[in-house]
């Protein structure tokens, strides 16, 4: 499933001035058969990232549970906490995660406003 890709408005062929062409140089598709196909994938696409969001909803709730886990073990056998330079690292890599997932809400929050106009 791909997205077709189409060239700005002017852009094309000078030999050819009436049909629209792609970024390759190609005729573009007629745009009835485009929406088509769009009408078909979109609810492929909409399942795979909602599978994908399930996914890592499930996958954040079992970190927190085994955080929490071994942070209940080493109280209860009384072990130091985790070296100053590894939990720096961890909350290194979890920031950066935060900031894709925080993007990945933006854009579906901006995909959430084209299906309401569509």
């Amino acid at each position: 499933m791909g997205w077709p890709l189409l060239a700005p408005a002017g852009a094309g062929n000078t030999a050819d001035a009436g049909a629209a062409t792609t970024t390759h140089g190609d005729t573009a598709a007629d745009p009835r058969d485009q929406l088509a196909t769009l009408r078909r994938e979109l609810p492929a696409w909409v399942e795979l990232v909602e599978g994908s969001y399930l996914k890592a909803m499930d996958a954040a709730h079992i970190l927190m549970t085994d955080f929490e886990e071994a942070h209940r073990l080493r109280v209860q056998l009384g072990e130091e906490p985790l070296p100053a330079e590894q939990r720096i690292e961890w909350m290194e890599k979890l920031a950066k995660v935060r900031a894709a997932a925080q993007a990945s809400v933006t854009t579906l929050e901006q995909v959430e406003v084209l299906i309401r106009k569509v």
